[in-house]
């Protein structure tokens, strides 16, 4: 076989297309990149139906709404996770007994020679797929183990801390298992290669594959020639944060901005806005909207590149999170100069000075405002050289030449 004819099939628990966040544009990027390889098929099972009925590219489709589907035993069963190490909530709410079936069809009709597997918490269909003559790939988008521990440390109260606890137990496993059972597992950075063996030792062979963008899809606002959200015109004050606002680390850090960060900057720039972009915002989110006119808050949106023209600088202040920040990498693309956490800029290819700011605690982040603020030609070399930076490690074109290499060594 060469790499010229591979078929593969993605398993995933959203619908890639249109991207809505960071886990649908890393989907996307992989699935256009294996499209240069042979024809690409896609099964999806989520709680959800989506609008459209075909994906761009895409050869054969199958979705499963699984809430739909679950019988009354199931739903009853699901609730009984914790007695099994080898099964998690997280994992159970993409599941379904009708899914496993219509899956082992499509991979009976499609025959792939490979399947990625998106994400650990599809963990219960790896079965079904080891049943079929195919490479396998855990493309595990964080260190889940990690990620869980971090997003909950600080969980009070003795029930919600001893479930937090048994849930961890049995990602591990999970991860574990899912792990050395597979042909490789990708990740999105050399860290995270590095947490995969301190978590579990020599599991199945792990790469960093980055996560990258269609680089050229973001020119229009680099050019401007894109139009701006309305009311947004005068761009010279608008700080973006950009994410899905209900993931907990983005909404840590939502917060930061609007109870800490944002208060510092307006006094010393009554005239700067907030503008928060993403779907799923919470209600403290809302209700400072409310409150504060010059916060803004979108809700889900069609398209980020309008918000990415109108921001004069982003700022990301994660304080935990995994895998590596697309809110970043877009920012490079567009042009948009970037001050971040060591935390946020984590995993990626970045100097601090050299293609954005790392900057760890607010009076900090107030300050590397101020200087891009008060020094247009340093915004315009940070962001120069984060676009050179983008295009020769995260662009689709050079993650599809690591990804090409990998392959080679499977086929």
């Amino acid at each position: 076989m060469t790499t010229s004819s591979i078929r593969t099939l993605f398993i995933t628990k959203e619908v890639p297309y249109p991207t809505i966040a960071g886990l649908s544009l890393r989907i996307w990027q992989n699935i256009n990149i294996m499209m240069k390889f042979g024809p690409v098929g896609v099964f999806s099972a989520s709680n959800w139906n989506p609008k459209n009925t075909s994906l761009p590219g895409v050869g054969i489709w199958k979705h499963c709404n699984v809430a739909q589907q679950r019988s009354s035993w199931e739903k009853l069963n699901f609730r009984l996770w914790w007695f099994n190490s080898y099964r998690h909530s997280d994992a159970d709410w993409s599941y379904a007994n009708t899914a496993v079936q219509e899956l082992d069809k499509l991979l009976t009709q499609f025959k792939p020679d490979l399947v990625i597997i998106e994400e650990v918490w599809l963990y219960p269909y790896l079965k079904t797929v080891q049943n079929h003559k195919c490479q396998i790939i855990l493309d595990n988008h964080n260190v889940e183990a990690s990620l869980w521990s971090q997003t909950h440390r600080s969980i009070k109260g003795l029930k919600a801390k001893l479930k937090a606890k048994i849930q961890l137990d049995h990602l591990k496993t999970i991860e574990k298992d899912f792990s050395s059972r597979v042909n490789q597992v990708w990740v999105c950075s050399k860290e995270d290669v590095s947490l995969m063996h301190q978590f579990y030792g020599q599991v199945a062979a792990t790469h960093d594959v980055p996560n990258g963008i269609n680089v050229g899809h973001y020119d229009c606002v680099r050019s401007g020639e894109i139009s701006l959200p309305l009311g947004l015109e005068d761009t010279r004050r608008n700080i973006l944060f950009l994410g899905q606002l209900s993931y907990p680390p983005n909404t840590v850090a939502a917060e930061l901005l609007i109870n800490q960060i944002f208060p510092r900057i307006r006094e010393l720039y009554p005239d700067s806005r907030l503008l928060l972009v993403g779907r799923k915002p919470t209600q403290f989110m809302q209700e400072a909207a409310m409150r504060s006119p010059e916060i803004i808050v979108t809700n889900a949106v069609p398209d980020v590149r309008p918000y990415l023209a109108a921001a004069s600088l982003m700022i990301v202040p994660l304080l935990e999170g995994g895998g590596t920040r697309l809110k970043i990498v877009e920012a490079f693309a567009a042009g948009c100069p970037v001050i971040s956490t060591a935390k946020g800029a984590e995993g990626i290819k970045a100097i601090d000075g050299e293609h954005l700011l790392i900057r760890n605690e607010v009076e900090e982040i107030v300050e590397g405002v101020c200087q891009l603020w008060s020094n247009p030609a340093l915004g315009e070399k940070l962001a120069h050289s984060a676009y050179e930076l983008v295009q020769a490690e995260y662009s689709w074109e050079a993650v599809g030449r690591k990804v090409e290499k990998l392959i080679t060594q499977m086929f």
